[in-house]
């Protein structure tokens, strides 16, 4: 008996729960305080997205999982950003019928390697996130 997939829909998405690895989720915390940001999503969007610059799918076995975030708020509440960030997670997987439990391990991956990522560049460059920031505008105009 075949399983039947629907296709993903902007509301499951949005009120999903999206988690990384534990040992991620721990350095999105670190990064979010190093930053001085305000907000868990914000380290992990810029994860996610550094990670999308990398044409490679990640790999990265997720044992444990940290706390979750809504989707729509790692995502953004606007329909807009919501549907663009799904569109690019999607089409950098080269899949075109992903499950909700598929793309929301893929975000985790894509979280996951993104901080590894960023942590990699922090150690490369100087001026701390700004070098990492202003580094990526550069090389991604």
């Amino acid at each position: 008996m075949s399983t039947v997939r629907y296709p993903l829909q902007l509301g499951d998405i949005a009120r999903a729960d999206f988690r990384t690895s534990l040992l991620a989720d721990h350095e999105n915390s670190r990064f979010q305080r190093e930053w001085g940001l305000a907000f868990r999503y914000q380290p992990a969007r810029l994860a996610i997205s550094v990670s999308l610059s990398d044409p490679t799918t990640p790999s990265i076995p997720i044992e444990a999982y940290g706390k979750p975030i809504k989707g729509d708020t790692l995502f953004g509440q606007d329909e807009s950003d919501l549907a663009a960030w799904i569109a690019l997670i999607i089409e950098h997987s080269c899949e075109d019928n992903l499950s909700r439990r598929e793309f929301q391990d893929l975000v985790a991956q894509h979280w996951a390697r993104g901080l590894n990522m960023l942590e990699l560049q922090l150690s490369k460059v100087e001026n701390g996130i700004v070098g990492v920031v202003e580094n990526l505008l550069a090389t991604h105009p």
